[in-house]
């Protein structure tokens, strides 16, 4: 048999190797820095719904206020507050849940299934919902009651 020349296979088989091993080492640092960028996503919208359902419970304890303050005169209260639709680039949702002395305010990202929740005292009674993330009205209805609407 006729002795064959294979220095040229290596040189391809090396090439093939390096593309390997870079392909390995770019696809770990973009796995790794992907789950960085959700933790820090997850983190923002965390403290954005934080500040946001600390602004709510304010906003539902001013108009308990004014709604005490003016009861008997008839008048009615509204608080206006603009939130963001969206925080961190996803929908959240508000649920205002009443339990007689107090009200749970719940705020829930539903695409990671973040949450913030607080309870406030509330000597009024609240209307129980859940709407969208957005600008809210606190209000009272016809018969003293607080409403959380869309503004």
């Amino acid at each position: 048999m006729a002795d064959v020349d294979r220095r040229g296979v290596s040189t391809a088989v090396g090439y093939v190797l390096n593309l390997a091993v870079a392909l390995l080492l770019v696809t770990g640092l973009l796995v790794a820095a992907s789950g960085l960028i959700t933790d820090q996503r997850d983190r923002a919208v965390r403290t954005e719904l934080t500040v946001i359902e600390e602004r709510v419970a304010a906003d539902l304890a001013t108009a308990d206020r004014l709604a005490r303050a003016a009861e008997g005169g008839g008048s009615r209260v509204a608080v206006t507050s603009d939130f963001p639709r969206r925080v961190a680039g996803r929908s959240y949702r508000v649920s205002v849940t009443d339990y007689g002395s107090t009200v749970e305010i719940r705020l829930v990202e539903p695409q990671s299934d973040i949450s913030v929740i607080s309870r406030v005292p509330i000597e009024t009674d609240v209307e129980n919902t859940t709407r969208a993330g957005g600008p809210i009205r606190v209000r009272t209805d016809g018969n003293g009651t607080l409403v959380v609407a869309d503004d």
